[in-house]
């Protein structure tokens, strides 16, 4: 009996680990939700492990979405220039592919203030 506790409890942890070993966004340049002052002049996404990114566009809060060129090649921190951006609220959606060959995809909001 305690065998077989044991051998559950083994594969529920070994489940846990193949199931977050997919990659994450980590963290972003603006956080999602933030308010900013001025514009940034970058977007940047930094993940759990090198992705390729496949897709990466921004939208602003009429609908108008523009596709952004993230760099070309794996990596984990991804760093994209923005410009003229303006006061408005505006929407990151993005979709990469891990090492393991899983597509995770996001998006992330953020506002600059009049």
């Amino acid at each position: 009996m305690q065998r077989a506790r044991l051998a559950v409890v083994g594969l529920a942890l070994l489940w846990s680990v193949q199931a977050h070993a997919h990659a994450q966004l980590k963290q972003s340049v603006p956080a999602d939700g933030s308010h900013l002052k001025q514009p940034p002049r970058e977007l940047v996404l930094t993940f759990s492990e090198n992705v390729q990114l496949t897709a990466l566009s921004l939208e602003t809060g009429g609908g108008q979405a523009s596709k952004l060129r993230p760099p070309a090649g794996p990596h984990a921190r991804i760093s994209v220039p923005v410009t003229n951006l303006h006061a408005g609220s505006y929407v990151v959606r993005w979709r990469a592919q891990g090492a393991d060959g899983h597509v995770v995809q996001g998006e992330l909001h953020f506002t600059i203030a009049p």
